[in-house]
């Protein structure tokens, strides 16, 4: 059948490294051939109607709802389905932003984020490239002078942090000597104040809202801890955790070592048992 023909060269196409697939539409509905890309999510193409976008997330949306057809593996743990990955990206809270630049990158490529872990393994947040993508261009100030605990917490201020983390940006940059990023913070920083005198606190809260990212960006919310399971949660539950929280991946926490970071679970390799039960 087409269809079932069509879900196996998605999940080839997905689990071969691609992010979007544009998939052109004719008439009933049918598909002509799918096309890879490294973008973003949405709607739309060349042509009105003609084209829409499959992401990791929709193809696991479609197991989630087929999930009664693999009951068997559904209801095992992450770790005894070989899930629990413990190459994950990490930096310390201490080190600089800077240095967590590349782990940055590679985790845009692999549709995750870095995890900020203490010297004993224990998780302190994450710094979500989604999240980063929502600041605006003085996040690059950030990345340039603050620790990764700190850009973390500036991060989750999507770009308008508390004055103690502002006046360390500021510091960093005066004695880098990064002048103009310095004008350009202060800039950034007399524009906010503006705005905020002259609106209400009701307009205040919908400008900040206004700052998040789309329903459509991945990463981690603003204000929640990140999203945990432990090695002995299901496939299912797993699933349905890292879709209502909008992310494409969950941390593991070992409950039976202090609840120290045991490693990741990622959409990819959920999607990859469901590859294997199709052969």
């Amino acid at each position: 059948m087409w269809f079932e023909k069509f879900i196996l060269e998605a999940l080839d196409a997905v689990l071969s490294g691609a992010q979007v697939l544009a998939v052109p539409l004719r008439a009933g509905g049918r598909r002509k051939q799918l096309v890879g890309g490294g973008g973003g999510g949405g709607g739309g193409g060349a042509a009105a109607g003609d084209f829409c976008w499959l992401t990791q997330e929709d193809l696991v949306r479609y197991f989630l709802n087929s999930i009664g057809l693999f009951y068997h593996v559904a209801a095992r743990s992450v770790s005894s389905l070989g899930l629990v990955r413990t190459d994950y990206l990490s930096v310390r809270p201490g080190e600089s932003a800077l240095s967590a630049v590349p782990l940055i990158r590679r985790a845009v490529a692999t549709e995750t984020a870095v995890a900020v872990v203490t010297e004993d393994g224990h998780l302190v947040g994450e710094i979500s490239p989604a999240l980063l993508a929502a600041c605006d261009e003085t996040a690059a100030a950030a990345i340039a002078t603050l620790s990764a605990a700190d850009l973390m917490a500036y991060v989750d201020y999507f770009g308008s942090p508390p004055e103690h983390i502002l006046r360390a940006v500021k510091a960093g940059l005066k004695d880098k000597g990064l002048d103009a990023m310095l004008a350009l913070i202060e800039d950034e920083t007399l524009s906010s104040f503006s705005s905020a005198s002259s609106s209400s606190d009701e307009e205040a809260a919908g400008r900040a809202q206004l700052r998040r990212p789309s329903s459509g960006s991945y990463g981690r919310r603003s204000a929640e801890e990140p999203v945990v399971c432990s090695p002995a949660s299901s496939l299912v539950a797993v699933m349905v955790q890292a879709l209502a929280h909008r992310v494409s991946y969950v941390w593991v926490l070992d409950e039976d070592n202090d609840c120290r970071l045991a490693g990741i679970v990622t959409f990819a390799d959920v999607l990859r048992v469901f590859r294997e039960q199709l052969l």
